[in-house]
């Protein structure tokens, strides 16, 4: 209804009142498409106009603000004229400001040239950039056309017995499909007839503000006027000036809630799916039961047929003593000595049984952690305050975006990982993402790594708080992830070198994806995805 001329029509007849007589003080904007006419009164009034065409629209506000920068004067030769009428197209949606000295401002809605110009005795200018012949046929188009001050209302014939939609907009070019949208709503027998009781509702009720939370929509239109509206809170006003003020406020706070709350959904979502995968891995270990019982007995029986172990053993057979002497076959690390490979088995029945408590400990917390992700996605589907979104953001420990910081913005650019649920690693995909996260995302004192002699992606370890020390067993699980992700991919052991950030260094000349180490250590790992790593999902 915004655009609509008949919304026009009846704000001008309300606002003249308000307007007639009024000096203009100055013209200027602060905002794209966005005029302010500052008008001489006791109160102070400001004539806002905006000429963005999705929402077009002109008001009155009794406060303003001139910023002291970034503002510009516009028109500045309509300073300290008076208005002295205000009158509307009787067939466009052309409003015009006549002042005392004859020039005129006209305010016009058409499509991507809305726009609004002041045209004098010598000029005819537009606040927003218009192309010459686009500017000399408005001019002519506005000219040539008649104004009123009333409300206006057609003559429909009656006489004719179909009409269609097209027929209608062809003689009556004003009527919106909007307006035959609402008239074809009201159960009459003649379309003309539906049309003259909208015409009547516009022009005599009170304008209402339509606004459904869950879809983000809002409507301005009048009483008696709805469609489909059940899910709709209704605002009603007296004045349409003051219904058009609530509206675009709340249009831009509509705006601000929709894009909060597919932040927070959007992070919701993603961590809900990272917890799933997480709980999945860990009823995985749960089901597959602890196996602290099974290793300690074949690291027993190792241990008792030690002297039956000789270096480079793939497997042995041995008697199982807790079997009834069954044959039972072994497997062996042939690169590991007969002790070592008794150890191996030992650690296994220790690191297993760990893994199973911890396992069902930490299930426990992904469930309950789950269950607030669920609680919080109701909460934001129910609130309208902007206010409590953002204290649901906060308490899931995320920040809204104010504006997008450039790790928001390039860490899509990777792939990441997550260590032990606490550890984040980042990996470049290519020659450009690598310098991206080298030289933009990483942190001075975050690890860096990178397979030696070969060509490989670089990653990076976070380094949140610098005083806590990272595990070697972290350090190895990166490495191992370097090498993954390099030629290397294939080989039993690779060498990976790694160091800390600021010792990485970019020189004049090198290819995109080519650095230079100050210092560096390195590591013999399996190129692989360790156990205890996640792929998160960008």
């Amino acid at each position: 209804m915004i655009k609509s001329y008949f919304f026009l029509n009846r704000q001008l007849i309300e606002l003249r009142e308000s307007l007639l007589g009024k000096k203009i003080l100055e013209a200027f904007t602060q905002e794209k498409d966005k005029l302010v006419v500052s008008l001489e009164d006791e109160d102070n009034l400001y004539l806002e106009f905006c000429v963005n065409h999705s929402v077009p629209y002109y008001l009155i506000r009794d406060f303003y603000i001139r910023s002291k920068k970034n503002s510009l004067d516009i028109f500045e030769n309509i300073r300290y004229k008076r208005i002295s009428d205000l009158i509307i197209a009787d067939d466009d949606r052309v409003v015009a400001f006549l002042l005392d000295d004859n020039s005129v401002l006209y305010f016009t809605i058409r499509g991507k040239l809305t726009n609004i110009y002041y045209k004098t005795s010598s000029e005819f200018l537009s606040f927003k950039k218009t192309e010459a012949a686009d500017l000399l046929n408005v001019e002519k188009d506005i000219l040539e056309k008649q104004f009123i001050s009333e409300f206006n209302a057609p003559e429909f014939s009656t006489t004719e017995a179909e009409i269609d939609d097209d027929s209608i907009r062809s003689k009556f070019p004003f009527i919106g499909k909007e307006i035959i949208q609402y008239a074809k709503s009201i159960d009459d027998n003649s379309i003309f007839e539906s049309l003259r009781k909208v015409l009547e509702i516009i022009k005599r009720n009170n304008p209402i503000v339509l606004i459904n939370y869950n879809t983000y929509e809002i409507r301005l239109s009048f009483k008696g006027l709805q469609l489909n509206d059940t899910y709709f809170e209704i605002h009603e006003f007296e004045k349409v000036n003051d219904a058009l003020i609530y509206y675009v406020k709340e249009l831009h706070l509509l705006a601000l809630r929709k894009e909060k709350i597919e932040f927070v959904l959007k992070n919701v979502e993603k961590e809900f799916k990272r917890l799933t995968n997480k709980q999945n891995n860990l009823l995985t270990i749960i089901q597959q039961g602890n196996k602290e019982g099974e290793y300690k007995k074949i690291g027993n029986l190792l241990l008792i047929n030690l002297n039956n172990i000789h270096p480079g053993m793939n497997k042995i057979s041995i008697n199982d003593i807790y079997e009834n002497d069954k044959i039972l076959e072994i497997n062996l690390d042939p690169k590991l000595s007969p002790k070592e490979n008794v150890d191996k088995y030992f650690e296994k029945a220790k690191e297993s049984k760990i893994r199973f408590e911890k396992a069902k400990e930490i299930i426990e917390i992904v469930e309950k952690e789950k269950q607030r992700l669920n609680e919080a996605q109701e909460k934001l589907q129910s609130t309208k305050s902007l206010k409590e979104i953002e204290q649901i953001a906060k308490g899931l420990k995320l920040k809204m975006p104010t504006e997008k910081n450039l790790n928001e913005s390039i860490i899509e650019k990777f792939k990441h990982y997550l260590i032990d649920g606490k550890y984040h690693v980042y990996v470049g995909k290519d020659s450009k993402s690598n310098d991206v996260l080298t030289l933009k995302f990483a942190k001075q004192n975050d690890y860096w790594f990178h397979a030696r002699s070969v060509p490989g992606s670089h990653v990076v370890l976070r380094v949140d708080n610098t005083k806590e020390p990272i595990p070697k067993s972290v350090l190895k699980k990166v490495a191992s992830i370097a090498a993954f992700h390099s030629k290397a991919k294939t080989a039993g052991v690779v060498s990976v070198s790694y160091t800390v950030k600021k010792y990485v260094v970019k020189r004049k000349g090198m290819e995109p994806g080519k650095v230079a180490l100050l210092k560096e250590d390195t590591l013999l790992v399996s190129p692989e995805i360790p156990h205890g790593v996640e792929y998160i999902e960008s």
